[in-house]
């Protein structure tokens, strides 16, 4: 018995080859192995974030514009308080540039968002990713507002100060809220895949460190967070 030699032109024979590897479980290029497992303490970054287990090429038009939008904002730094803190110059601080800040802060905030809602709805990891991003972005907000400083007057009246600083959590609150609703959600939706697991671990204790006990807002949600 004699076999007949099938020779196949180079080219061919290349993407033949190509169909039997992919027919056979080739390797996706953009998956590996997590090692950073995020930082849990500390002023939120994106270098906080943990590793996914899909390289950034992987990621959507819309990941990555969310990503870079999200990098800009973390990069605004808010405006140093005056040394003096007497009511006079805190209140001219307030009114100029920590309001300045605060408007622009909170647009570049809101232009990331718009980009990883769209983002979380082309795929589940983004989803997962995208609601670690937005607790960081309003933690960061907040950590902010929180520390604001009293003026010195109230250093010798304690009642005072206290409602002083009770007004001035009662404006980092709402940011607070946004960043447990993200977080929360963060935490739930990665109980898949396997290799996006540690989200939730990262995702559930920047949200246990947060300062205050839950306070509801009635209907705010947070698009790109939905369980």
């Amino acid at each position: 018995m004699s076999f007949c030699r099938i020779r196949l032109p180079i080219r061919l024979a290349v993407a033949f080859l190509g169909v039997a590897l992919s027919g056979c479980g080739a390797a996706d290029p953009y998956v590996h192995t997590p090692t950073f497992m995020g930082r849990v303490d500390g002023t939120p970054s994106m270098s906080c974030i943990p590793d996914t287990d899909r390289s950034p090429e992987g990621y959507t038009e819309h990941m990555r514009q969310g990503i870079a939008l999200a990098e800009a904002s973390f990069g605004d730094a808010a405006p140093s308080a005056p040394v003096s803190r007497s009511a006079h110059d805190l209140e001219h601080w307030s009114n100029g540039p920590l309001r300045t800040w605060l408007e622009a802060k909170s647009h570049a905030i809101e232009a990331a968002r718009r980009e990883l809602d769209a983002a979380s709805e082309e795929n589940h990891r983004q989803r997962i990713l995208g609601g670690a991003i937005v607790g960081l972005m309003y933690e960061d907000i907040a950590r902010v507002l929180r520390s604001v400083p009293a003026p010195v007057d109230l250093d010798s009246e304690p009642e005072i100060m206290e409602i002083f600083q009770n007004l001035v959590r009662s404006q980092a609150r709402p940011f607070l809220e946004l960043a447990r609703s993200a977080y929360r959600a963060c935490s739930l939706n990665a109980d898949r895949p396997p290799g996006m697991r540690h989200f939730s671990t990262f995702c559930r204790e920047r949200l246990d460190a947060l300062p205050e006990q839950e306070v509801r807002m009635g209907t705010t949600e947070v698009e790109v967070v939905r369980d």
